[in-house]
């Protein structure tokens, strides 16, 4: 009777032990390899701070309310700016961490302008890792890894990795508008 009680104890400590350790990480954790606001399984996806430079980048113009006319990649991405960068600076000051919910858009040629974007305003900065990255009137060209779909312009004045992200206007300009709020979770109802 005691040997069955002493198997039945070690047997319940093996089955606690394998679940605590077999249990998914919170997304709560201070682990600077995670994309913050993203479950441990989505930033995984995203983890390459260095995203492969494409042959030739082409910036274009896209356009929607409260926004206007703003830039995008040739797929309609829609690219950011950085006010931590210095506009006309020769480097990015977004890195590792930051590069990863804030990819770099990187080219390995001049990049070419689309319909009604200025290619004089077009360039690139060599980033720490030797790569291109396209800048349009001196500021270095950003995605955010929550736009999944052309358009979506999900970190437009956000607040985020020290400083706030923009959309640019083909002028030049930097778009200060926010958008349009996004609604609070609505708690499910009782029967």
């Amino acid at each position: 009777m005691k040997s069955r009680t002493l198997t039945g104890g070690i047997l319940a400590a093996m089955l606690v032990t394998t679940s605590a350790l077999a249990a998914p990480e919170s997304a709560d954790t201070d682990d600077p390899s995670q994309v913050e606001g993203m479950h441990p399984e989505e930033s995984e996806q995203q983890l390459d701070a260095r995203p492969n430079p494409i042959d030739q980048a082409r910036v274009e113009v896209g356009e929607q309310e409260p926004f206007g006319r703003y830039l995008t990649n040739q797929n309609g991405k829609s690219l950011y700016m950085f006010e931590q960068d210095e506009q006309g600076g020769e480097y990015s000051t977004c890195y590792e961490t930051c590069a990863i919910a804030w990819p770099p858009y990187t080219t390995e040629e001049a990049p070419a302008a689309g319909e009604h974007v200025d290619a004089e305003r077009l360039g690139t900065i060599e980033r720490d890792d030797g790569t291109r990255q396209v800048t349009y009137d001196g500021w270095p060209l950003y995605f955010f890894a929550r736009d999944v779909y052309p358009s979506d312009a999900l970190g437009q004045g956000m607040d985020h990795m020290g400083g706030r992200w923009y959309l640019i206007a083909p002028g030049g300009e930097i778009i200060e508008d926010e958008g349009p709020e996004q609604a609070d979770p609505v708690e499910p109802s009782s029967p």
